[in-house]
């Protein structure tokens, strides 16, 4: 198994992995130039870029942060959209993770169109990941464009955390400030996050005039 999948939580592992391969034999149609303006406030450095087949993977995590042992990352991905809409993507990644938390909720999910594309975005927040010592809050904006979906996920791993029944959510003594983080990068993918037209091919320069000798 390749190092992109070995450093996929479960929860993605299996669905991604049913995506890639499905699309690995296709031909890759034209999609629109995909730019990704990466949050402010931390430098961010790839760890991983991939690109074949119709197929597209970034991975950043911020500057002092180990690959293995990173509280942020982010993601950036292009496949086949096995005709699910951005919406059902979502839905299958959260009904994917919820199967690995004690206590799981998701909120603030934004369903649109923008030049054409229609998209969807939401967080979901696993308050533990399974018996490891940490949750996972994801803020996820998915994207359809003709046969791909665009996917660009926004990851925090975090300690424990609490979730009541009403779907509030808790982080402690660092509630406010992992919540006001989240907010400025839902504000992010919602207002910035989005495919663009590759700019005009520039004009050939006119040849230069021979000179007779």
């Amino acid at each position: 198994m390749s190092t992109f999948f070995r450093r996929l939580p479960v929860r993605f592992a299996a669905f991604a992995a049913s995506l890639l391969l499905a699309t690995g034999a296709a031909a890759d149609a034209p999609t629109l130039d995909w730019r990704v303006p990466l949050p402010a406030g931390q430098g961010w450095r790839i760890i991983d870029l991939r690109e074949g087949n119709g197929i597209r993977h970034e991975e950043y995590v911020p500057r002092g942060q180990g690959i293995e042992d990173y509280r942020d990352r982010l993601l950036v991905q292009r496949f086949g959209a096995q005709e699910m809409s951005p919406e059902a993507y979502l839905g299958h990644i959260a009904a994917g993770l919820a199967r690995h938390c004690p206590e799981f909720t998701t909120s603030g999910l934004v369903t649109g169109a923008r030049d054409g594309l229609g998209h969807s975005t939401r967080t979901a927040y696993c308050s533990r990941f399974g018996d490891r010592p940490y949750g996972y809050v994801v803020a996820q904006k998915a994207i359809r464009d003709g046969d791909f979906l665009f996917v660009v996920e926004r990851e925090w791993r975090l300690p424990p955390f609490s979730i009541d029944p009403d779907g509030t959510v808790s982080f402690g003594t660092a509630d406010e400030a992992v919540k006001r983080d989240i907010r400025s990068t839902v504000r992010w993918l919602t207002e910035q996050v989005h495919p663009i037209a590759p700019p005009p091919a520039p004009a050939p320069a006119p040849a230069r005039p021979r000179i007779r000798r």
